[in-house]
């Protein structure tokens, strides 16, 4: 199946800030020829001013200047498709492959969403004439560094209360002591092995500070406190098996979590690591720490 026939799934999504991306580089692409190129979702980037692309742009105040520029130039005649959604506008072939690329990388981390990491890190990886011939202004690493890696955020629990979700999706509960065998071979046979130690530093606790979301009495989803090298304060990991994902689950596994961590005294929670930035943001309001600017 190529790109187009998946962009026309239901199963094939993009974040609200990829979209909203997207939107900004057909806006650019107009004052050309219409025709959007990975320049323009570059440029798309640094005009979105939230989460992690607010950060780019106060690395880099002077880029959008740039970019917007070079693309206000004679664009190379480039074979193109015809618009698809979430598009209006026709796309040049390279902008396909990013596309493409982002899917893949979305399939292979065990994602659901296509987001502007993905598309960022498709982009710089992708041999493309309009996009290389600005290469030499971009500081690749740089970007890639604030964009496509795994980041900590923040979330500040001074105020926090819990919200009100409906739960009738999974049963979410405190794990016990006889959950651990059952987890570890869910975690195992979702996400690998990496996990494994934090699960076991958890059930060492006197409080476990792990909850599982379940099922039929079949666990599809797990969240954890104060396991992670042992720090205190620390959110993570978490998970849930891909086919329960974007019904909710996820959100109640985080809120059953910070809702402890603030009865336990914490005023703040740092997300380690976390993959879906914008998951965190919509979620309970977590900040990505930024890097030294």
């Amino acid at each position: 199946m190529d790109t187009l026939s998946k962009m026309k799934s239901p199963n094939f999504k993009y974040s609200k800030r990829a979209l909203r991306i997207f939107h900004y580089a057909e806006t650019e692409a107009k004052k050309t020829n219409s025709i959007v190129y990975p320049l323009h979702l570059l440029i798309g980037t640094l005009i979105e001013r939230t989460g992690v692309c607010s950060e780019l742009h106060s690395k880099y105040p002077d880029l959008l200047g740039v970019l917007i520029e070079h693309s206000l130039k004679k664009q190379p005649s480039c074979e193109q498709i015809p618009g698809c959604p979430p598009f209006s506008r026709p796309l040049s072939i390279s902008t396909k492959q990013v596309l493409d690329h982002a899917f893949q990388a979305m399939e292979r981390y065990n994602q659901v969403y296509i987001n502007e990491g993905l598309i960022i890190k498709s982009i710089m990886n992708l041999p493309e004439t309009l996009t290389t011939s600005v290469k030499d202004a971009l500081d690749i690493e740089g970007i890639l560094g604030i964009m496509s890696v795994p980041r900590d955020m923040i979330v500040s629990l001074k105020n926090y209360s819990f919200p009100y979700m409906a739960d009738d999706e999974a049963d979410i509960r405190k794990a016990e002591k006889n959950d651990i065998a059952p987890l570890k071979s869910f975690v195992k046979n979702n996400f690998g092995h990496a996990w494994l130690d934090s699960l076991e530093t958890g059930f060492r606790q006197e409080k476990i500070p792990i909850y599982i979301a379940c099922t039929n009495d079949t666990i599809v989803g797990f969240a954890c406190f104060d396991v992670v090298r042992s720090k205190k304060g620390v959110f993570g990991p978490m998970g849930t098996s891909k086919t329960e994902r974007t019904k909710g689950i996820g959100s109640q596994l985080l809120h059953h979590c910070l809702n402890e961590m603030k009865v336990t005294g914490y005023e703040y929670a740092i997300i380690s690591e976390a993959g879906p930035l914008e998951f965190y943001e919509i979620a309970c309001g977590a900040v990505v720490i930024p890097k030294a600017l």
